[in-house]
Formats: C-alpha cells, structure tokens, sequence
C-alpha cells in the first residue's frame, strides 16, 4: 500500500483551481471582485479568443505594497477576515485567499500594482504556481492583473472549454452581474481589441437597472422581519422561460438561487404561465449572521438562517406592488406616473339603453352606485356579470333624464376614460386626455371576474347556484382520487363536486357567475390545471384554475356590449389589482397617442 503524503502546494492549488476556476468567465469574476473590495470606482476588463489567450483586469483601487503583493498568492492568503467570527459580518466579495494561487497555479500570471500614495509601483510575475519573480515598476495607482494562457499546463481542462463565442459571452455575464451589483462603479469591457459593453457610473440602481433593461418597473416593496426588498421588474408580456434574465444580489452579492425565481415568478399570479420568468434584477438586503455565504466554490449560492420565510416574505411583498404597478398600464414615461389620479368635475355622457332611450350617467355617481349589469343582445354562452352593490343603491338615471350635481371626487384611470364605440364585438373604443385607448373586452371583464373570484374564494363567499339535477361526469380513476383529494378546496371556489364510484363524478353546484357555463367543461378545465400542476401545492394552482373559470364567466369576442355596460367595466376596472393585464398576462388595454395619430394623417 501506498504511504500517505501531504500534497504539494503546486497539486494542492491545481486541485482547488479545478473548483474556484471552472473557464474564463471564473477567472475575470475573481479578479473583477478582488478590484472592487480594493475600493477600485472604474475597471477595465480585456479578454482575448474568449479569455482563453489573455485576460487583464484593470482597477484604480487601493493597490499593493510589495509584502502584500507577493502574499496574494500564497494560499489561504486574505485581508478579508482573520477569524471564524468574521464570516458573520462579512461585506467584501473575497474571502477565502484561494483564487489568486488557484489561477496562478493554472495560468502564466502578472500581477502590477501601485499602493495608494506610493512613489513606485512592483511588478510580481508566476507560471504554472512557480516561484514569483517580483521587481520594481512603474505603474499607476491601482491594479492590473494579466492571466496568459489559461489551462496551458492542465491541456484535460482546455480540452472543456467551449467555443470563443461561448466564453465570450459567459465573460460578458460576470460583468453585467457586477455592473448590476455596483452601479456606483464604471465597468468597461473590450473583446479582441473592440469595445463590447461599457457600463458608466450610475447614479443608483434604478439608472444602472434601466441601462441594461428597456423599461424596467421599478417595486421600492419595503421591509419586512429585517429584510429589505428592492426590485425592478419587466411586465408579464415580456417574460421568458427560464430564470436566465432574472438577476438577485443579496446584500450586494449576485447569487443564484431557484427558491427566489420561484417566489417571484408566483409573485405575478396567473398572468405569468408556469415555467415563465420576468426579465430583471431583484435586490435584498438581510442582516449578514442571516446569511451564510461559504456553501459554494464560487460563492455563487448563498443559503439563508429562515429561507423558507425569506422566499414567502419576498413573494408576498412583490405581489402587493405588482398589483399596484400592474392596475395600470404601461406605455412608457415614470412608473410612478401611474398612481397618480385626477380630481375633476363628473362628466356626463350618453347611455344608450334596450329601446333606443337614452339618459345621463356620471362616472363619479356610477363609481359610488350599483354599476349596471354587464347585458348582452346575442346571449351566446355570455352571463350576466353583477358587480357588488354599493350601500347608495341605484342611481344611474336621474327622474329628469341628467345627473344631479355632484361635487368632484377622485376618478381612476380606467373611470377617467370616454367610451366612442365598440369594434368588430372586440375591442372597446375609449378617449382619453392623450391618447386613443382600446381595450380588448373580453380581456379586461376576464380580469374583473378573476378578481371577484379570487376575493370571493379568500372570504370563503364564493355565491354558488345550485343544479336542479346534478351532472355527472366521467373521468379516470386518478382525476376522481384527485377530486377526492382536493374536495373541500374546490368546494371553496364554488364548485360541489363529489365522487361516484371509480370512474365518475357528480357536479352538485357550480359558482353563480359561471351558472351557464356547462358544469362538465368547469370540471374537466379544473382536472386539466391540477394536474398540470400537480408537481405544486394546490394553493400554488388555485390562481390558474381561478383564471380559467374567469374565462368562462366573461365577455366573449362577438358579444355586443352596450355602453352602460362599458361604464361599468371601467369602473370596476379601477377597483382590482393587476388590472393591466388579464389572468393569463394578455395586455388589457392599448394606446395610441394623438401626436403619433396627427403624424400617421400627416397633420
């Protein structure tokens, strides 16, 4: 048997070089990071072939005196911390003193440095982790490390690398990941003799954020258990399948962590589909003894003391703000534009009722009284849509045929719109102090159904009509188990449905807003969402099985809409969270802007 040795600090490196530097994306990451923990407000980044040929970082941080710059790449070597405690109340990026040896041991490195103040500069030169050769230079203040021939003495490695193009861009990853992390610092990087990105100094997150997404929604979502949540956000519409554009940075950090996709991507509700992630950066901020950051190689995981309670914490404050932000639409300018209402005179306008009559209805009356009835003259599978009762009863119509004066009261976005007409049975034609706004009506009642249902199944007051006689349904024998399984909570959406024998199913009552929708469609779309989702708690699939009943129980595309109904959806409209988009992520309403109209009629 062969004797047990210490290793070599050269295999020792080598080996730990295989964990901390897995392609040049590591080795720039590394590098960038150590420049900022060195107090550096601009860095330059220079890769070549990928970063596979060269790659120099340069910072204008605090830089080395000759003792410090031949420590760096003496493993375990850190200015970082100098006790277990300190891991605790760690700021800084580095920390372990493992990635300057480890990339030294793998690459022909030279490192040139100039402390702060300092009258020269020294230059430390090492290949393959030798001896460093370190001599006197000139140099400015600050830091510029170049690596030469990444894996040129472990060829197994190089052999992984994947193509200059693939590096390239994974190089092109890290620094918008520090740029997004630090947006009080300058970030240059130049690809083969070209700049590529160039990301100047920012006046915060929100300026940083903007500069790398088109329109990000800003969600300043607060406090909660000595966690602050700051996000910036894209709207459903832009979403992508998978978490690759979704960024997180905890306590400045960036990290990758599946738990808080999942809670922000759940955050949207039904407007985003399952598997669908917002594009943009999300940033918390905890206590550090709340946070444990040495559980990865490349400290790109963090794992948190209650991660469980952070992600639900994040979940429900980003819920609460999206609803805000998403009440309204977006079409450019200050998210902040959107919360704000206009205080104005009730205007009156005609209503036409049945019979050709017409009357007078003010929205800031209507928006205190009972809103009409959502009526529809072909009654093709279209049900009533009641809206709830306000305590001031009816009173759209006046006894003389006008309104009776009103004193001016707060009118929301949708309330401040004035319907002109109704096109192809689709699309509702509305005026709007700048612009033409058209809204998809199925879309937008979809939206206010949705809500009523989602507040009515919280309150456990889903209204319920029941059947003269009930419907049964056939299904297989593991979509009865599951109706059996979830009885009681689909029993909270409205919907009593119990089992008979293996193979069937008996529809006892349905929810009133859908009580003409055929009780076999509701429950083969119920069995169809649960068990898409089935690999999620089932109060995770209660929001799509509440968007697909809101489907059913409202306008359709052909339904003529008269315009007290319009009135009334507008209304509504102004009442519900996300009312921008439908349950499924559909933009409710469009706009047009009058200038933009004046051009396309070359007025």
């Amino acid at each position: 048997m062969s004797r047990i040795e210490l290793l070599s600090p050269t295999i020792a490196n080598q080996i730990a070089a295989g964990e901390v530097v897995e392609r040049p994306a590591s080795v720039v990451k590394e590098l960038v990071e150590n420049a900022l923990d060195a107090g550096a407000t601009k860095v330059r980044i220079e890769v070549s072939h990928g970063g596979l040929s060269r790659i120099v970082v340069t910072d204008d941080g605090a830089g080395m005196d000759e003792t410090d710059a031949r420590m760096c790449f003496e493993r375990h070597a850190t200015s970082k911390l100098s006790h277990f405690e300190d891991l605790q109340r760690l700021s800084t990026f580095g920390f372990r003193g493992e990635a300057l040896p480890s990339i030294a041991s793998v690459a022909k490195v030279k490192l040139v440095t100039r402390l702060r103040g300092a009258s020269e500069g020294v230059e430390v030169t090492i290949f393959g982790g030798m001896t460093p050769i370190v001599a006197p230079a000139g140099a400015a203040e600050g830091t510029s490390i170049t690596i030469d021939d990444l894996f040129y003495n472990v060829p197994a490695r190089r052999k992984f690398a994947k193509s200059q193009g693939a590096e390239a861009a994974q190089v092109g990853e890290v620094v918008l990941l520090a740029a997004l992390s630090r947006p009080d610092v300058s970030f240059t990087l130049v690809r083969d003799q070209r700049l590529a990105r160039e990301y100047l100094r920012s006046s915060g997150r929100k300026d940083r954020v903007a500069s790398v997404f088109d329109e990000p929604l800003e969600l300043n979502v607060g406090e909660r258990n000595n966690m602050r949540f700051e996000a910036y956000l894209s709207a459903p519409e832009r979403a992508r399948s998978g978490a690759t554009a979704l960024y997180f940075f905890v306590n400045g950090r960036p990290v990758r962590d599946r738990s808080l996709a999942r809670a922000v991507a759940q955050a949207y509700g039904s407007v985003l589909e399952p598997g669908r992630y917002p594009l943009g950066a999300v940033y918390l901020e905890l206590p550090p003894e709340f946070v444990d950051i040495n559980v990865h190689p490349q400290k790109a995981e963090v794992r948190f003391a209650q991660g469980r309670s952070v992600a639900d914490a994040l979940s429900r404050e980003l819920n609460h703000s999206l609803g805000k932000v998403f009440s309204l639409p977006a079409f450019g300018g200050n998210t902040s534009d959107r919360f704000q209402t206009k205080l104005q005179e009730p205007s009156s306008y005609a209503v036409l009722h049945e019979g050709d009559e017409r009357s007078h209805v003010s929205p800031a009356i209507a928006m205190l009284a009972e809103p009409a009835q959502l009526r529809f003259s072909n009654e093709r599978n279209a049900p009533d849509l009641d809206f709830p009762k306000s305590e001031m009863g009816s009173s759209l119509d006046s006894p003389h045929g006008s309104p009776q004066k009103q004193t001016p009261r707060r009118v929301g976005f949708y309330a401040n719109l004035r319907f002109v007409g109704q096109v192809r049975a689709m699309f509702l034609v509305c005026e709007g102090e700048d612009g033409v706004y058209i809204l998809d009506q199925h879309a937008a009642a979809e939206r206010v159904t949705f809500h009523r249902l989602k507040t009515s199944y919280g309150a456990r007051t889903v209204a319920t009509q029941q059947l003269l006689i009930p419907e049964v349904v056939t299904v297989s024998t593991h979509e009865a188990s599951l109706i059996d399984e979830l009885h009681d909570s689909i029993l909270q959406m409205g919907l009593d449905v119990t089992r008979m024998g293996d193979t069937g199913v008996a529809v006892r009552a349905v929810p009133k807003v859908l009580e003409r929708v055929p009780p076999e469609r509701l429950v083969r779309d119920l069995l169809a969402e649960v068990d898409y989702a089935a690999k999620r708690p089932f109060s995770d699939a209660v929001d799509l099985v509440l968007a697909t009943m809101a489907c059913h129980g409202s306008i359709r595309a052909g339904d003529i809409v008269h315009p007290d109904e319009v009135t009334a959806l507008l209304l509504s409209l102004d009442q519900v969270d996300f009312a921008g988009h439908c349950p499924h992520g559909r933009p409710v309403v469009t706009r047009m802007a009058f200038d933009e109209l004046e051009r396309k009629v070359g007025r």
